[in-house]
């Protein structure tokens, strides 16, 4: 949110003005940043953007000497979480006139800030793409982790099936939504060679393009190496690098980082836990109850940390309980704890019933699976909607009134 500017909007100055400068709720990431300027007759100009070297959150451009009238400025930047915002506002140099500068209400930059559709203010093609890339990462990350547990050589070799298809998905992924992330961040919604380069200078960027080196190393350790156990750490890293992008990177990051990191790496455990028990599916009951009482522990643990994170979390991007029922970010994020809750019941009935059921009785794993698979689905919405989450704005943001004609995502 714009929260000041040099010119005042709506304001009148006595002589030309050396520079804009504009300042913002949250970091800024300069390589991003345009601001054009429109004078009363219509001409634009195109200004050069620079970050303010006295603060973070605020952005410069110097101007050429203005004659008297109207201007009125036209800003896109984007913050340090990855989300475009526009607006504009008007100032007179010499005093003020009845003629103010051509209306900015037709650019197109204001009126699409977000590409394609949205919900909640949200671009649903980067968020849906956001969710599948982060789940691929986390599936990967999963299975790694119960391959290099396995005491099954079958089901080891079946694991690393599974793991060398995700590793492939799981780079392709991130990559495609990195660059649907830099087009929805590009003033005109483009992907030009100056919004590539712009994206990729700026941290977003850079993060962006460690967590897909992250993952092709994990493809590179399990395809060219074949060693799982050097592919995991690799998959692991590009998860817990993802706690450094979204609304975590540019508020509280001292407490929302290391609390996402903290909840992506437990719920790639756990959902690595539910593919394993279908990889298991053909194994004698024995070695299926076993595998099944591993996955048990390993999702009790990593639900305690997905809850105590998600907390944490919340509490950071929450400005009061109210803002649950009272914003779109709350009401996702409450979509999100009743899936959780459903996953918690799941695991539950598969500790408590279905597991001691296959003991006494000489029955298959077929039963306890079909509602894995259930799981499995439930677990998919929760990620997608996580995905969708990290583009809608928290409610943490300061509610205040938006400059002229502007827009966020």
């Amino acid at each position: 949110m714009l929260l000041s500017s040099e010119p005042a909007a709506d304001g009148v100055v006595t002589t030309s003005p050396a520079r804009v400068r504009l300042v913002f709720s949250e970091e800024i990431e300069p390589s991003l940043a345009h601001v054009d300027l429109i004078a009363s007759n219509g001409h634009v100009e195109r200004l050069g953007v620079t970050g303010d070297p006295h603060d973070v959150d605020a952005v410069i451009a110097p101007l050429k000497e203005l004659p008297a009238g109207g201007y009125r400025i036209v800003w896109h930047v984007v913050s340090a979480d990855g989300h475009p915002v526009g607006g504009s506002f008007v100032f007179w140099v010499g005093a003020q006139s009845k003629s103010p500068p051509p209306d900015a209400a037709d650019d197109e930059r204001l009126l699409n800030s977000t590409w394609g559709p949205t919900a909640a203010a949200a671009p649903l093609i980067p968020a849906f793409l956001r969710g599948l890339a982060i789940g691929a990462s986390m599936a990967l990350a999963g299975v790694l982790l119960f391959v290099v547990m396995a005491r099954q050589e079958s089901v080891s070799f079946a694991g690393e099936r599974l793991a060398r298809s995700l590793a492939i998905a799981a780079p392709l992924l991130l990559a495609i939504h990195a660059t649907a992330w830099s087009v929805n961040a590009a003033p005109d919604h483009r992907l030009t060679t100056d919004a590539v380069a712009s994206a990729i200078g700026s941290t977003v960027g850079r993060i962006e393009l460690w967590r897909l080196g992250l993952a092709a190393l994990s493809l590179w350790a399990l395809w060219l190496v074949r060693r799982p156990s050097l592919a995991l750490p690799f998959a692991a890293g590009a998860i817990a690098l993802s706690g450094a992008t979204g609304h975590s990177a540019a508020i509280s990051p001292g407490i929302a980082v290391p609390a996402r990191a903290l909840h992506l790496l437990a719920a790639s455990a756990w959902l690595g836990g539910l593919l394993w028990l279908v990889i298991c599916r053909r194994l004698a009951i024995e070695h299926f109850l076993r595998e099944a009482r591993r996955v048990s522990a390993v999702a009790l643990w990593a639900s305690l940390v997905v809850a105590a994170s998600g907390v944490a979390m919340s509490a950071v991007f929450l400005s009061s309980p109210r803002d649950l029922v009272d914003s779109a970010y709350g009401v996702i994020l409450m979509a999100k704890v009743f899936g959780l809750l459903a996953l918690i019941a799941f695991g539950a009935y598969h500790r408590f019933r279905v597991m001691p059921a296959l003991t006494r009785q000489a029955a298959t794993a077929a039963r306890m699976v079909v509602t894995v698979r259930r799981e499995l689905a439930t677990m998919v919405v929760v990620i997608l909607l996580g995905g969708l989450l990290a583009y809608v704005p928290p409610s943490r943001s300061p509610q205040l009134p938006a400059a002229e004609g502007s827009s966020s995502e």
